[in-house]
């Protein structure tokens, strides 16, 4: 039976890699390593935290023998005999805390001793750890893209248009705080609000006016007819 820390070998000093070294430094011994992908001796996993069109090459360029877990949602499970995914479902950033705790892991490879490995290391860093195959984890990811990624880049136009006015941005963030909470709490669906579920036509008219960049115009009328639908006056 193995005793003491694992020694983990991290590719990638970005974002989600130096989460990962700071989440594991306590109980493991993890360690960054360079272009050459050179594994110190012993090493007992890697995990490969590297932009999703890099990632095959990387993952290829490593020993056939060693446990190699790429961290990306939207790949799929390699071929070769010791390969997994580590993939925690959260957004990343160096600049920005984080709670371990709170995020979910997800996990796969090709055999049940090297998923009980990664597990273990999982489980360093959070209760939430999962087992999902390629094809659900896709469809994980793309939904993270939409309530993360999205919301993120409409938060990004909702300060320029701020700006644009003259507005403070601050009023803004008690909404922002808010709305996730309250999504979580009683379902998006339920917790929905605004000119276009109420179908305030007025309003969204008005709206429109005051926005100036077309395709901002375009994705205002876009997103309140998505809801529309997802409303219908019948329901209301």
């Amino acid at each position: 039976m193995r005793t003491g820390p694992l020694h983990i070998a991290i590719v990638g000093k970005g974002n989600l890699g130096t989460h990962l070294f700071n989440g594991l430094l306590d109980a493991h011994a993890p360690y960054f390593i360079g272009r050459d992908l050179q594994l110190h001796s012993p090493t007992d996993v890697v995990l490969v935290c590297v932009p999703d069109d890099q990632t095959a090459s990387v993952c290829q360029s490593l020993p056939q023998d060693a446990l190699v877990a790429h961290t990306a949602g939207a790949l799929p499970l390699q071929n070769d005999a010791r390969r997994g995914v580590f993939y925690p479902l959260y957004s990343f950033t160096k600049e920005a805390s984080l709670n371990w705790g709170e995020v979910p892991i997800l996990l796969e490879a090709q055999t049940k001793e090297d998923e009980n490995l990664l597990r273990e290391i999982a489980l360093c860093l959070t209760e939430n750890v999962f087992h999902v195959p390629y094809e659900k984890r896709e469809k994980l990811h793309a939904a993270a893209v939409m309530v993360n990624n999205f919301t993120n880049h409409l938060y990004t136009l909702a300060y320029e248009h701020a700006a644009e006015h003259d507005l403070p941005v601050e009023i803004l963030h008690a909404i922002m705080r808010q709305g996730p909470d309250k999504a979580i709490k009683l379902g998006p669906k339920k917790s929905q609000t605004g000119p276009a579920v109420r179908y305030d036509a007025p309003t969204l008219a008005k709206h429109l006016d005051s926005i100036k960049d077309p395709e901002v115009q375009q994705l205002y009328r876009l997103l309140s007819g998505s809801i529309q639908k997802h409303h219908p006056k019948d329901e209301l």
